[in-house]
């Protein structure tokens, strides 16, 4: 994960903070999975045809800002990200004042990886209470559920706790 400080994309930025690949951005990163690992819901944009759509999901998420959620592939959000994989997301960390909230642009896969589903899943089982059953029954290719995964391109932190209105909201750009 790096800070591609020269995106082109940055034209739209006009107030706030963009970080560049060093400590700030770690701690920034940092901070944001401790505040956001206990949030419940995420909403998950997509777009087809021009038209969007926007679905609340379960999540989970990595110290890579790697966002994971499992639902099954005939849902409208599914669908879509099947014939676009561009999407968006937003999660509310703090919904009374000091306000805390994220989002972001980015893409999404199908995890078909065992490996990384079973580091994923004990968590997600956790968080949630089910599931469970999930990791045998993806190594049968017997789950109806598909595990989702977000990879953020641009996220945008809105934090008053934590920072000035100057600093908000602080921009984070990924690339691989």
């Amino acid at each position: 994960m790096c800070i591609n400080f020269g995106c082109a994309r940055r034209s739209f930025i006009t107030r706030g903070t963009i970080v560049k690949m060093n400590v700030l951005h770690k701690d920034i990163t940092k901070r944001i999975y401790k505040d956001a690992k206990d949030v419940w819901l995420m909403q998950v944009a997509t777009s087809t045809d021009n038209q969007p759509w926007i679905a609340n999901v379960f999540f989970v998420l990595d110290t890579k800002m790697n966002f994971y959620w499992l639902s099954v592939p005939y849902r409208r959000h599914s669908r879509e990200l099947s014939h676009n994989n561009k999407a968006a997301i937003a999660v509310a960390i703090k919904t009374t004042k000091p306000v805390i909230g994220l989002q972001a642009e980015g893409t999404v896969e199908i995890v078909n990886d065992i490996a990384l589903i079973e580091k994923i899943l004990p968590e997600y089982s956790k968080k949630y209470k089910q599931g469970k059953e999930f990791i045998a029954l993806a190594k049968k290719g017997k789950n109806k559920h598909m595990v989702y995964k977000f990879t953020p391109e641009l996220l945008q932190l809105f934090d008053e706790a934590n920072y000035t209105s100057e600093q908000n909201p602080i921009t984070l750009f990924f690339e691989e």
